[in-house]
């Protein structure tokens, strides 16, 4: 009877232990799936032209340069997302503005002055059903260039309309705003038609185009230029964008601004991948996964002036 008991005990222990062990693994399991889903892959495209290069960038660092923001156009996506209507243009204008010093940007303190013009175009993208169609570039796209071509693309199909008066600048583009945008505008179709692209690269590169993604993409324009000559110049153009599966757009906003912190009116060769957490707070930027300058002008290899 003792050695069935002992058996028996022996028999308990093991199923309390195995139980122990599904456990364990199911919490660390929660644990990674949670931190997983904190984790913002950001994905950005920056372009800037040779002449703005030439005086942003210096051996000591960026040019100190003034701005003001002006809201662009806004895409709510598909779906309904309570989320993108939550976040005010304001908090997303602050949120930018705080991290744009990085590049020693810094608000003009009069809406009438001020180096920059800068158009925030946001919300969330549209997946297209066809996937096939979804890869191939879009001939709205700037960046999107055929072989041969070079150069800073000066035409985006969401530029302005009309500056003459600022006030009226939602109600002028109100038609715009009930476009869509998609994923192959985010600077991803660029990426995809580069030359000499790994099946590895361009795997990862298909992946991010087949989930909608929160995005936020700022046109920079010369501001003396149109007060002075009504000539709108566009200097540089910078798109930063995450998947919106699984997190929302209040959480997003801050997410992308600080991953995009280091790129802000540069001109990259290739792209960026940076990684931070969602939502606010401040941490160091994530490992750099793929990122290019110009490289016929190494200026802007400088270190960003803090």
């Amino acid at each position: 009877m003792k050695m069935k008991s002992d058996n028996l005990t022996a028999a308990s222990r093991t199923v309390d232990i195995t139980r122990a062990m599904l456990a364990g693994a199911a919490v660390f399991y929660l644990i990674a799936a949670a931190f997983a889903a904190k984790t913002a892959r950001v994905f950005i495209d920056s372009e800037a032209s040779i002449n703005y290069n030439d005086v942003k960038e210096a051996d000591e660092g960026a040019k100190y340069e003034t701005y003001v923001f002006i809201k662009g156009n806004f895409y709510d996506g598909d779906f309904a997302d309570k989320s993108l209507r939550t976040a005010s243009f304001e908090e997303i204008a602050a949120t930018l503005a705080e991290n744009m010093k990085q590049r020693n940007y810094y608000p003009s303190t009069n809406p009438g002055e001020g180096d920059l013009l800068i158009v925030v175009h946001y919300g969330t993208t549209s997946v297209e059903q066809d996937l096939e169609e979804l890869f191939l570039l879009d001939s709205t796209d700037p960046y999107a260039m055929q072989e041969g071509e070079d150069g800073f693309a000066e035409v985006y199909s969401d530029d302005y309309v009309d500056l003459a008066d600022l006030n009226d600048f939602g109600a002028n583009n109100a038609a715009q705003h009930r476009d869509t945008m998609r994923n192959n505008r985010l600077g991803i179709s660029k990426a995809l038609n580069r030359k000499n692209i790994t099946e590895a690269e361009e795997f990862d590169l298909r992946v991010e185009m087949q989930d909608e993604r929160y995005f936020i993409i700022l046109m920079a324009y010369d501001y003396r230029k149109l007060r002075t000559t009504k000539e709108r110049e566009l200097l540089w153009t910078t798109r930063f964008s995450v998947p919106a599966i699984g997190t929302n757009f209040e959480d997003a906003y801050p997410a992308l601004a600080r991953a995009a912190s280091a790129y802000y009116g540069t001109s990259l060769e290739k792209y960026a991948k940076t990684s931070t957490h969602f939502g606010t707070g401040t941490v160091e930027i994530g490992t750099l996964e793929t990122v290019g300058v110009e490289e016929d002008n190494p200026a802007t290899e400088a270190s960003p002036k803090n």
